[in-house]
């Protein structure tokens, strides 16, 4: 069965985003991914086994957040479950909707995005590039807006 996947890191975007994933999981009748990734690449320095402990820790984070934001789900009534990856994010989102068949994606945006033009700011066009790349269709969540979001819709 296809779900809903909610990307999550933690911050008022992801909030947001969790609740708009949670009443389009419920619209479609579909269960809900919250979905966290782990980038390495986005850790400075060169000595690897400081590299590895710290992805070790943004994954023991990234578990820690996907329980609270699973048990609030959960809570809300939705079909929920969760899973960490470690790799480019945009990879693995791609993957993830590939894999699942998924309905539709959730992104929040970041505090301190634009959402006075709609294509502005990088969560957009990351959000144009993952739904040209996969044909699933992206709501944005901006933490101003939990219950709309902004959508793209695949032409």
């Amino acid at each position: 069965m296809t779900c809903v996947v909610c990307a999550t890191r933690g911050g008022e975007g992801s909030a947001a985003a969790r609740l708009r994933a949670i009443q389009i999981a419920s619209e479609l009748d579909r269960p809900l991914l919250l979905l966290m990734v782990v980038d390495p690449e986005v850790l400075e320095g060169d000595h690897p086994g400081i590299r590895t402990a710290l992805v070790r820790e943004l994954e023991w984070t990234g578990r820690s957040l996907l329980h609270l934001a699973h048990a609030r789900a959960a809570q809300a009534g939705a079909r929920v479950e969760t899973q960490l990856r470690t790799g480019r994010v945009r990879d693995e989102i791609l993957q993830v909707l590939r894999e699942r068949n998924a309905a539709r994606l959730v992104l929040g945006a970041p505090r301190g995005s634009s959402a006075n033009v709609f294509g502005d700011d990088e969560i957009e066009r990351f959000a144009a590039e993952v739904q040209a790349a996969t044909g699933v269709e992206v709501t944005i969540a901006r933490p101003e807006q939990p219950a709309s979001g902004r959508r793209l819709v695949a032409g």
